[in-house]
């Protein structure tokens, strides 16, 4: 892979970046002057959260991504939002995990196999891999993995009918996002709030599911995105029809039509529809 450093210099000045703001958060100021004056690639997850922070694709600024790894994985991402686990099952087994350089593509790999095996129900292997994002191929710098990872262990302990150690896990989550600066791209981050809503949900907390996915909300409206913003307004509608307040409920249940028809590709259209219908 090669960097553009002189590209990468030009978005930054139309977006009315210093190098200072665009590293805060995510690496040293001597990092972009690396990366704008030498071509210096950095750690795959810096230059993910720089394009992310920039709206821009990592194409953008890479010439020549090789494997195209990234790609491999958010499709990974897109068939598990699907619900096709099999299918992404099959796209792991052809990622071949023993040339991943990176810790950081290890990370990812190793949290999206654990994720398959909870949604799979093979609980002990999910444990046994999410263990081993969190401890053996931990990165120097706190992304967003770590955060998704341990929401992850707290679905698996949830379906091991373990709901006290998964309300554990759900909060250290959560206090790893208000704790920490966290590195990720915009898909990730409501990703976590959707995750962290669906299982305080299924642990009986709404108020708590209510709150965080209010939080996702909120980044997608300030982005502009649609990606699975009816699956956020879905979890707070069916937070509310649980708290028994059954007007919001109707009006958030809507919006969440509303956006599952406006999106091309939307999964919970169904179950949009059978929950307002306990409202009619």
């Amino acid at each position: 892979m090669k960097l553009r450093g002189d590209v990468l210099k030009k978005i930054r000045r139309k977006r009315g970046l210093s190098k200072t703001a665009l590293a805060e958060g995510i690496c040293t100021q001597a990092t972009i002057s690396l990366m704008e004056k030498q071509n210096r690639l950095p750690k795959m997850n810096i230059l993910t959260a720089i394009c992310e922070r920039l709206n821009i694709p990592t194409e953008r600024i890479v010439e020549n991504s090789g494997s195209g790894i990234n790609d491999q994985f958010n499709a990974i991402v897109n068939e598990l939002i699907a619900g096709k686990y099999e299918t992404a099952a099959e796209a792991l087994n052809k990622i071949p995990v023993k040339k991943l350089e990176s810790d950081f593509d290890k990370q990812r790999y190793y949290y999206l196999l654990g994720m398959v095996q909870v949604k799979s129900n093979k609980i002990d292997e999910a444990i046994f891999n999410f263990e081993l994002v969190l401890t053996q191929f931990a990165t120097t710098s706190a992304n967003i993995y770590l955060a998704m990872t341990t929401a992850g262990m707290a679905l698996a302990y949830y379906k091991r009918d373990d709901p006290e150690r998964a309300a554990r896990l759900t909060d250290r989550a959560v206090r790893l996002i208000d704790n920490k600066k966290l590195i990720g791209s915009l898909h990730q981050w409501a990703l976590i709030y959707c995750q962290l809503g669906e299982l305080y949900s299924n642990l009986g907390s709404y108020k708590d599911s209510k709150d965080i996915v209010e939080r996702g909300i909120e980044l997608c409206r300030e982005h502009d995105s649609l990606f699975i913003l009816d699956e956020l307004y879905l979890i707070r509608g069916k937070d509310e029809l649980a708290l028994g307040e059954d007007k919001q409920a109707k009006e958030t249940l809507e919006i969440a039509r509303s956006i599952s028809i406006a999106r091309r590709e939307s999964f919970v259209k169904d179950e949009i529809a059978a929950e307002l219908k306990k409202l009619k």
